[in-house]
């Protein structure tokens, strides 16, 4: 039975051109497919093979062109270099720090042009889409820069007798697994990224754009984003972890959120097997803007404007056990750090904002454990580099800080570091805000065993040049009404007043006002020799403590006066306990005399009475 738009001859007839077009049309595009393909398949090798100079290799299944749907499906590609090449071009000093390999299962080229590609030399591309490849960067550093070649051709100057241009609007790479293996070392360091998803925008490769700056790999934006990333360190003491992480060519800006460096093991645990320090790191944001992307891909540079760190903590436990008293720990300090750290590093500046920085140390005399902190700390880090050229420049790295002491008093603090000095030399001043120095008390009691009963600081200030050996400089505190209780640790391992120690220090020892009376502020004046088991930290707190000490009167002369009378004092109080004692016998031997006394009376007196009887 005919359909009703069939009733006429003319639509019939129309119905029959129609089918009849489709029909050839689909002929014409089995018969270019199956012609075209395996041209496509030379074509593609062909290019790869001539654009790397020989270097890399590309092998698939089959490439299928489908002309009426505008895409070519290649199928199980495989990238890889030849090693005989890379080689050759090693002895010679032309070879890559990086050598790729890619496994794709299954590539997608969309909205293909194929006449232009075969008639014009033209690869003209919308969108190709990538799923799931495997990724594997083998990196070895062979030069530290680019390698000047007379007469060195472009890669469209290889690809030109090929094809005129490519242009392939968007590339997307979806689930990449990417292992990254850098083999500088004495042996392979290899990181794994997964949830890894890459994308590019209007990669162009022709006459205008092979010399261009402003692109990289050819392409107006490169961008990558990782998620949920984490590992451990290769002693597997640490945990690291990021959330998120994204990066755009265009911007030159690399964002991370959510990212920790954290122990993996108890503070107890850790320091029964090492010698080292025990951090904690949690950081909500960081942002490199300006990062030169090119050279650290390249050359292993890390090379930015600014870096910005936001809202975090960093946590440092100081080692209560070093069992090695003669290592030196200057390795933290920040010179050594620097040369220690395996990446070209320049940055200009570091911001850092709302970041807490706490410092805890367990004192063995007190056995208990004290924190300071420096809450909602922020500022700026300036030159901070180990790059040979730019410290030849410049070889001074600067810091300037506010940050909040105990959460209470603004304190505000300038560091200077020399980076090229073998000696570390360095130096550190600043200025703490008015505050209740019985607020401290949870610091001094564990620390310096001794307790704030009263006081009023008005200001603190300090100015101390030091290197990797010693330390000089002085200490200003201005305060009213100080007042101390000197603690001891007793049986229970408790902390109690010593009730004598505390009478003199205040009477004899602790000015309760500086300056006093009128008369000039004292001043703190400290030398210092580090212990060479003394980390930087540790290094600046001492110091710091001893002027504290010398500033409120108790210098080393004082201390050693008021030691002795307390050891005078006990030797009194000895003497005149055991004179007591000596009292005390003396009386019960007369008691028990006239005891004994009373006791032969009453029984002589018992005898008679029976005599009488």
């Amino acid at each position: 039975m005919a359909v009703k738009f069939l009733k006429t001859r003319r639509q019939r007839v129309l119905f029959r051109v129609v089918v009849s077009t489709l029909a050839i049309i689909c002929i014409i595009g089995v018969a270019i497919n199956f012609y075209f393909s395996p041209k496509l398949d030379q074509k593609l090798k062909n290019t790869i093979l001539t654009s790397t100079d020989s270097l890399y290799s590309l092998n698939f299944s089959k490439a299928n062109l489908h002309v009426l749907q505008g895409k070519i499906v290649i199928d199980n590609i495989v990238l890889q270099p030849n090693l005989d090449v890379y080689n050759r071009r090693k002895k010679v000093n032309l070879a890559p720090n990086s050598l790729y390999e890619v496994k794709i299962r299954r590539l997608v080229i969309n909205h293909i042009h194929p006449f232009k590609l075969y008639f014009d030399r033209k690869l003209d591309i919308d969108q190709l889409v990538i799923s799931e490849p495997d990724l594997i960067v083998n990196y070895e550093q062979n030069r530290d820069q680019d390698t000047v070649i007379k007469d060195k051709k472009t890669p469209y100057q290889l690809i030109s007798k090929v094809l005129k241009s490519i242009h392939i609007e968007n590339i997307l790479l979806n689930d990449v697994k990417l292992k990254y293996v850098n083999r500088n070392g004495d042996k392979p360091d290899a990181m794994e990224f997964k949830e890894l998803n890459l994308s590019a925008t209007d990669f162009l490769l022709d006459s205008t754009s092979q010399f261009s700056k402003t692109r990289f790999l050819f392409c107006e934006d490169v961008g990558a984003e990782l998620n949920n990333y984490n590992g451990t360190s290769d002693d597997k003491r640490y945990a690291y972890q990021v959330k998120k992480v994204r990066f755009s060519t265009r911007s030159s800006e690399l964002n991370i959120s959510g990212m920790s460096f954290l122990p993996t093991e108890s503070a107890n645990t850790f320091f029964k097997n090492s010698q080292s320090d025990y951090y904690s790191i949690k950081l909500d944001s960081l942002r490199l803007d300006h990062f030169d992307f090119k050279s650290y891909s390249k050359y292993h540079k890390l090379f930015a404007s600014n870096l910005k760190l936001s809202d975090g903590s960093i946590h440092i436990y100081a080692n209560p056990n070093p069992k090695d008293t003669t290592s030196d720990n200057s390795v933290n300090f920040p010179q050594l750090l620097l040369k220690r750290f395996k990446i070209d590093l320049k940055i200009d500046t570091i911001g850092i904002k709302n970041i807490s920085l706490i410092y805890t140390e367990y004192n063995k005399k007190s056995g208990k454990t004290g924190t300071v902190s420096f809450d909602n700390t922020s500022g700026e880090l300036l030159n901070i580099t180990n790059n040979k050229a730019a410290l030849q420049k410049n070889n001074m790295a600067t810091v300037q800080l506010k940050t909040y002491f105990i959460n209470t008093a603004r304190l505000d603090v300038q560091f200077s570091f020399k980076l090229d000095d073998e000696n570390m030399p360095f130096s550190y001043k600043g200025h703490l805000a008015p505050m209740d120095l019985q607020k401290i008390t949870p610091v001094t009691t564990p620390l310096a065993m001794v307790k704030i009963s009263s006081g009023k600081l008005k200001s603190f200030d300090f100015d101390f040049k030091a290197d990797r050996v010693k330390s000089t400089g002085k200490v200003v505190i201005l305060y009213n009404d100080l007042r101390v209780a000197v603690l001891k640790r007793d049986e229970n391992d408790n902390l109690k007043k010593m009730s004598i120690a505390s009478l003199l220090a205040n009477a004899l020892v602790i000015k309760r006002d500086n300056p006093a009376e009128n008369g000039p502020p004292r001043v703190g004046e400290v030398l210092w020799v580090r212990k060479i088991n003394s980390s930087i930290f540790t290094y600046m707190w001492k110091t710091l403590l001893m002027g504290i000490k010398e500033s409120a009167g108790y210098d080393k002369q004082t201390e050693q006066t008021v030691k002795q009378k307390v050891i005078e004092f006990k030797q009194n109080k000895l003497t005149h306990d055991a004179r007591k004692a000596l009292r005390q016998q003396k009386r019960a031997a007369r008691r028990e005399k006239r005891a004994q006394k009373k006791a032969a009376k009453e029984a002589a007196e018992v005898e008679k009475s029976m005599e009488i009887e």
